[in-house]
C-alpha cells in the first residue's frame, strides 16, 4: 500500500516474526542458474514467504565493511567516523526487518523467509556476519548453459548487465561459483547446500525433497507433486507475473525472454565450436570440480 509506515509494522512484530526475519535462507548462484525458478518452487510451500529480489547487501556490503578495521587507519574517515560497527550492524538489520515485514504479512502462516538475489554469492561471509542465523542454497549449472543463457539475454532484456563477451560471462559464472564455493566450505553442513539445476530438472521431486529437509519444512508426497505440478519448467515460461508487488502496490512482470526454454544442453546448438572451448577454458577446472564433463552433468 502506498505510504505504509514501516516502523509501525516492525514495532507490531511479534518474537516470533523477528525470528523469521532474522533467520533467512537465501539462494545464491551465477545468474542465469535458475535462481528464480527455485525459489518459486520454495514459495509455493505454505510455509516459505520471500519476494523480488532485494539486492540488499550489493548495496549495504560497502557501509558494513567500512567499519571493519578500521582503528589502526593513519586518517580516519567516512562511516567509522560516526559509527561503531555493533551499532551500524544494528541498524541494518533494522532496515532489513523492515525490508522484509511486508512479506510477513502477505503470508501470515509463514515460518520461513527466502531471499533470492544471484550476486549475494559474493557477499556470504558478510551476511553470515550480519544474520548469524541464515543459510544458504547454492545453484549451480553448466558454465555452457549459463554462458549461452546470458549471451541471448544481451541481444534484449539484459542488455543493461549481461556481459559483452562470452569471456567475460565465463569469468563471471567462475567468480560467482568459486566465491559461493568458497565461502560454502567455511559453514557448517546445516548452512548450506548445494543444488545442480540439471538434476532439478530432471529429478525434480527428489531434490525438492532434499531442499525441504534441509529447511526443515513439512511436506508430504501430496504437496509435493502439487508444488512441481504448479512450478514445473514449463509454467514458468507462461507466467510473466512475479506475484510481487512493490512498496506502492504495483504488480512485478518479468520482461520478454526471462524465461528461455529451461532445458539441460541448449548450449549444445546455441555456442558455436569456438564459444564452446572459450567457456571451457576459462572454466573447466571448477567445471570438473562441480561435476561436469564435455557433454554436460556427468551422473
Amino acid at each position: 500500500m502506498e505510504g505504509k509506515n514501516t516502523q509501525n509494522s516492525i514495532e507490531a512484530l511479534t518474537d516470533k516474526q523477528k525470528a523469521i526475519l532474522m533467520a533467512p535462507v537465501f539462494i545464491v548462484g551465477c545468474g542465469r542458474s535458475g535462481t528464480t525458478w527455485l525459489q518459486r518452487l520454495l514459495l509455493e510451500h505454505p510455509q516459505v514467504t520471500g519476494g523480488q529480489e532485494s539486492e540488499f547487501f550489493l548495496h549495504f556490503s560497502s557501509c558494513l565493511t567500512s567499519v571493519q578495521n578500521n582503528d589502526n587507519a593513519s586518517r580516519k574517515l567516512g562511516l567509522p567516523v560516526y559509527w561503531d560497527k555493533l551499532d551500524l550492524y544494528e541498524s541494518i538489520r533494522i532496515i532489513w526487518q523492515q525490508t522484509f515485514v511486508s512479506a510477513l504479512e502477505a503470508k501470515p502462516q509463514a515460518t520461513l523467509l527466502a531471499e533470492k538475489t544471484p550476486s549475494h554469492a559474493f557477499h556470504m561471509d558478510l551476511i553470515l556476519e550480519l544474520l548469524p542465523e541464515a543459510r544458504f542454497i547454492h545453484i549451480i549449472r553448466d558454465s555452457r548453459s549459463v554462458v549461452s543463457s546470458m549471451n541471448a539475454a544481451k541481444k534484449g532484456w539484459g542488455a543493461s548487465w549481461a556481459p559483452s563477451t562470452v569471456k567475460s560471462a565465463a569469468i563471471l559464472w567462475w567468480r560467482s561459483v568459486s566465491a559461493a564455493k568458497n565461502s560454502g566450505r567455511r559453514m557448517p553442513s546445516e548452512k548450506y547446500i548445494e543444488v545442480h539445476y540439471e538434476e532439478l530438472l530432471e529429478k525434480t521431486n527428489n531434490e525438492l525433497s532434499r531442499i525441504y529437509d534441509f529447511l526443515s519444512v513439512k511436506y508430504d508426497s501430496k504437496l509435493l507433486n502439487n508444488i512441481i505440478g504448479i512450478q514445473n519448467i514449463d509454467n514458468q515460461k507462461q507466467l510473466k507475473g512475479t506475484g510481487f508487488k512493490d512498496h506502492k502496490g504495483k504488480e512485478l512482470k518479468e520482461p520478454d525472454g526471462f524465461f528461455r526454454k529451461g532445458k539441460a544442453d541448449s548450449w549444445k546448438k546455441e555456442l558455436n565450436i569456438f564459444q564452446k572451448l572459450i567457456v571451457c577454458r576459462y572454466t573447466r577446472k571448477l567445471m570438473r570440480e562441480c561435476g561436469y564433463g564435455w557433454n554436460g552433468r556427468v551422473k
